[in-house]
């Protein structure tokens, strides 16, 4: 019987890990903001808990541009994974070419990559 569970469990009967459900869901966050124009998160969940990172790519290499489309995509990408309750959260976005990058630091965060403060400030 342990077998076919193992079986089972290798073929996907299972359903999708929780790091696939939350890579799914800040994709389809990210992809639902005006100005992105792709979205790919890496969510990595272990006994030390979860580390998320998201990598947007914007219509423009403007800066200011990109920050903006950051700022209105940060409260759908956080509601997206409201669930999670610790870990980090990483999030940039860049350029279609990738010279050009902004990130929470060019909204004003200065705090660390723990999603609870990433939270805080991006709820005010």
């Amino acid at each position: 019987m342990g077998l076919l569970v193992t079986v089972l469990a290798a073929c996907g009967l299972g359903g999708p890990s929780k790091e696939q459900q939350l890579e799914s869901a800040l994709q389809k966050a990210g992809m639902s903001v005006s100005g992105v124009t792709s979205a790919e998160a890496d969510a990595n969940v272990n006994t030390s808990g979860e580390f998320i990172t998201v990598k947007l790519v914007g219509e423009t290499a403007e800066r200011e541009r990109l920050a903006r489309t950051l700022q209105d995509a940060m409260p759908v990408l956080l509601e997206s994974i409201r669930d999670v309750d610790g870990g980090t959260f990483g999030v940039s976005i860049f350029s279609p070419d990738g010279a050009v990058s902004a990130g929470p630091r060019d909204l004003g965060y200065t705090g660390s990559s723990s999603l609870s403060s990433v939270r805080e400030f991006f709820a005010k």
